[in-house]
């Protein structure tokens, strides 16, 4: 949040003036249909991956615990009891598994206090699989034009393939949040810059969780002021509401560096192998916070004016994706299930290559997929790890310094 002035003065000055319809440009062509083969193979693709999410549950229910959405009960209920936020995690430990979200996270999470842990899991699993499914139908809208034979074939083959990146798997896993984060975004980015209401789901979002304030400066370098006013209008009302209907936690929070302590998040938080951050990165190679800081705002300005120049070119659903996943490099600690924004550049990918036809699509699209997947090497002390994941056990692990 401190670097968010310099990156909104720096995305004005880089603003480029073009119409902000999201009709037209290269991705979006008439009389275009979906390759036959994905017309044919996408449901069974789909099929195949919710068949081996059932098998993987049903032998090894341990990776089905959804445990930091029980972290989001756990504060629920506390809330709804009138009890401190964040002194005490859910082991009853004040270090580890504590509720790191704004006190307006809380207050979202306040119906989860209202029903048994089971069914909340269930809830919960059922809803981030319907906005996953949702979300690639609505970005694949966004591109194709209407009627497009095939679609839902597509849309089938993508959600089976997205379903098992390591970001996506670890999030259905752990019950996160991404999947409502990357809704709301999606949501907002795809609908018209017109709409009355445009921007409040970014602002949402970054209200939920401080990164997607990145989303603001990219709706602002892409001329849609109006929506980044107020999206940063929504981000604040929220702040506002937390502080009151719940002053001391929000004093703690905002007043008392709750928001901006690493080590709320893990122990030794840049040492780790589990910061899949920029950030991470760098303080691993010993380099030193100042240095940091600068390359964070570098990577973001970059990204935003590389994503305004999709966007300008009718690549809007790109644009989302790097303006994303720039959000999880350059945040302090970055979990690997926080870069879910590879899904939406999955989703350009495949548009490209199976509609479009464009054979580097194809190939880089399969080649991320295959990088990128939750594949399991070892079923145990780090069986949750993917070959070429952003998770420590994989071989990941062995490419990031530690």
């Amino acid at each position: 949040m401190q670097r968010l002035p310099v990156l909104v003065g720096a995305a004005v000055a880089v603003r480029v003036r073009y119409p902000v319809s999201l009709v037209g440009g290269r991705d979006t062509q008439a009389g275009l249909t979906v390759a036959p083969r994905i017309r044919r193979f996408g449901p069974a693709v789909l099929a195949v991956a919710v068949v081996l999410y059932v098998v993987v549950y049903a032998l090894w229910p341990s990776l089905a615990t959804q445990v930091d959405l029980q972290v989001y009960r756990f504060a629920a209920l506390r809330l709804w009891h009138g009890l401190d936020l964040y002194s005490i995690g859910l082991t009853g430990n004040s270090k580890e598994l504590l509720f790191i979200y704004p006190p307006f996270a809380a207050l979202c999470f306040l119906p989860l206090a209202l029903v048994g842990e089971p069914v909340v899991q269930v809830l919960w699993l059922t809803l981030t699989w319907a906005l996953i499914v949702w979300a690639i139908w609505r970005m694949l809208k966004s591109m194709a034009p209407a009627r497009t034979p095939g679609l839902w074939s597509l849309v089938a083959l993508l959600v089976g393939v997205v379903a098992w990146l390591e970001p996506i798997r670890l999030t259905l896993q752990l019950g996160q949040i991404n999947v409502v984060i990357l809704a709301l975004v999606m949501a907002d980015l795809l609908s018209s810059a017109q709409r009355r209401w445009a921007g409040v789901g970014i602002g949402i979002a970054a209200g939920l969780k401080l990164t997607p304030a990145l989303f603001i400066v990219y709706l602002a370098a892409t001329g849609r002021l109006r929506a980044a006013s107020v999206a940063a209008v929504t981000l604040v009302a929220t702040i506002a509401a937390g502080f009151v209907l719940l002053p001391a936690g929000s004093t703690f929070y905002w007043l008392r560096h709750g928001f901006d302590d690493p080590g709320r998040i893990a122990q030794h938080p840049f040492a780790s192998t589990a910061n899949a951050s920029l950030g991470g990165l760098l303080m691993r190679l010993h380099v030193p916070p100042a240095p940091v800081a600068v390359a964070a705002v570098v990577m973001a300005v970059a990204a935003v004016t590389l994503a305004a120049v999709a966007y300008r070119r009718g690549h809007a659903v790109l644009g989302s994706a790097l303006v994303g996943m720039a959000s999880a490099a350059v945040s302090p600690f970055s979990w690997s299930h926080h870069w879910v924004w590879f899904a939406p550049l999955l989703v350009h990918l495949g548009y490209r290559a199976h509609v479009l036809r464009s054979r580097s699509s194809t190939w880089t699209f399969w080649a991320l997929a295959a990088l990128l997947g939750g594949w399991f090497t070892s079923f145990g002390e780090h069986r949750e790890s993917g070959v070429l994941s952003l998770r420590p056990g994989g071989i990941w692990k062995d490419i990031i310094p530690g």
